[in-house]
């Protein structure tokens, strides 16, 4: 969830009236950024941000701490597997963030490629762009760069349920920390996107969609929106 942005919104959530801007966005907290935040790098994520806003219970957006219910944004995958690398947001961040991504709004239908040897230096002699291209990629995260779009679904949990763990992974599958999705009551579920056109047999089996037919047959909310 951390592609180049859309036209720009005067409609920002109070708590992000302060956070850097970059092409009339404000730029998530976990987004890969020069010492001065507003020259991201957009589609990238900083493992040390990303790592903090896991554990600390922070919103990926603005960076503040979460609160009760915390929304998640998840692909097919990450319920297949049971886990999400993806840090929660306030409601009010991640609804700005569903308008202004263009990847959550339907606009993209692949992840932006980006290659970190290009990745642009700053003349900032303390900013830790100089190193970005002797960096490799987290081993903790299967590369999205380039692929097709997936369905991406927005739920709302209790803080409550919200637990960090570590699946260690398969010969096929990185090992990868986040948030715990088995046995996870999700008090509301929306899809807010489809797959790309044409992806097919590509993408994994879309169990939210099944819950949510499950959910609307039970009464217990989560229609498709």
């Amino acid at each position: 969830m951390n592609s180049s942005p859309t036209n720009g919104s005067d409609d920002v959530p109070e708590r992000l009236a302060g956070s850097p801007t970059a092409q009339g966005m404000a730029v998530p907290y976990i987004t890969v950024a020069h010492r001065d935040r507003s020259r991201p790098v957009w589609g990238q994520l900083d493992p040390a941000r990303l790592l903090t806003a896991l554990v600390d219970r922070l919103c990926q957006i603005c960076g503040q701490p979460l609160e009760d219910p915390a929304v998640l944004h998840l692909r097919p995958a990450d319920y297949l597997r049971g886990i999400t690398p993806e840090p929660a947001t306030h409601q009010d961040c991640g609804a700005y963030s569903t308008r202004m991504c263009p990847m959550l709004a339907g606009q993209m239908q692949r992840y932006n490629p980006v290659v970190r040897d290009e990745f642009t230096r700053c003349d900032d002699p303390a900013c830790g762009c100089r190193t970005w291209g002797r960096s490799e990629p987290d081993p903790n995260h299967t590369p999205r760069e380039g692929q097709p779009a997936e369905a991406w679904y927005r739920v709302e949990i209790g803080l409550s349920d919200y637990r960090i763990i570590t699946d260690p992974g398969n010969d096929h599958q990185p090992s990868i920390v986040g948030i715990d999705l088995r046995d996870l009551r999700f008090r509301s579920l929306h899809r807010i996107r489809d797959a790309a056109p044409g992806t097919g047999d590509r993408q994994p089996v879309d169990l939210l969609a099944t819950l949510i037919v499950v959910r609307t047959l039970f009464g217990e909310g989560g229609v498709l929106s």
